[in-house]
């Protein structure tokens, strides 16, 4: 069985999934929205990732591609859920059109975590994609390395944020400027992001 960490918005549709995935066996930490999927992620490290597209404070895809920003994440599973026919720009193992009969998920975890096992038994390091000197591939090395420092530390502090404000709120605190602050940190971890991108591929810096 695999460790699934679920994040939907709808918290009985989730309640009814984490059920369903209790039952069947998974380890299964829950998520109300994109940022919480981080946050759980970094905590409980899952195998793979179910979650819905469209949720508030950040979306399904946006916190996925946040999270393979991070070497230990790089290859994580994804299965997405969504009630609408939608484009993502990530790459996933399942896509699941809502409502969809409960089975199917159980179905695609096992197909996700069968193809991972036949992968890990055949693993072999991926080729270089360019020839570089020694020096030139250590640099890059350091430098991408300090970049996913950034991004995690960016990470915790915005899921400290999160914490905070929930704990302002418990106690009746006025928390608007708790909130704006929680903003803008969101909107810097996804500037880290962009700028690691185009550091890897400096093409999309180009205008369209």
């Amino acid at each position: 069985m695999s460790r699934v960490l679920l994040a939907d918005d709808d918290t009985a549709f989730r309640d009814a999934l984490q059920t369903l995935l209790d039952d069947a066996g998974h380890e299964v930490s829950t998520a109300g929205n994109g940022l919480e999927a981080v946050s759980a992620a970094l905590a409980a490290t899952p195998e793979v990732i179910v979650s819905d597209v469209h949720m508030p404070v950040l979306e399904g895809p946006d916190a996925i591609s946040m999270l393979r920003a991070i070497p230990r994440f790089c290859d994580v599973s994804v299965i997405l859920m969504s009630g609408e026919d939608t484009d993502v720009a990530i790459a996933a193992e399942g896509f699941l059109h809502k409502p969809f009969d409960p089975s199917a998920l159980l179905d695609t975890l096992a197909r996700v975590s069968g193809r991972k096992k036949c992968g890990s038994a055949s693993a072999h390091p991926p080729p270089l994609s360019g020839v570089c000197r020694a020096g030139e591939r250590g640099t890059k090395s350091a430098i991408a390395t300090r970049q996913h420092q950034r991004i995690v530390r960016a990470f915790e502090l915005v899921a400290d944020q999160e914490r905070r404000i929930c704990g302002l709120e418990r106690r009746g605190v006025e928390t608007a400027l708790a909130i704006d602050l929680y903003e803008n940190m969101v909107c810097s971890v996804a500037t880290l992001r962009r700028f690691e991108e185009i550091t890897a591929n400096p093409d999309l810096s180009a205008p369209c």
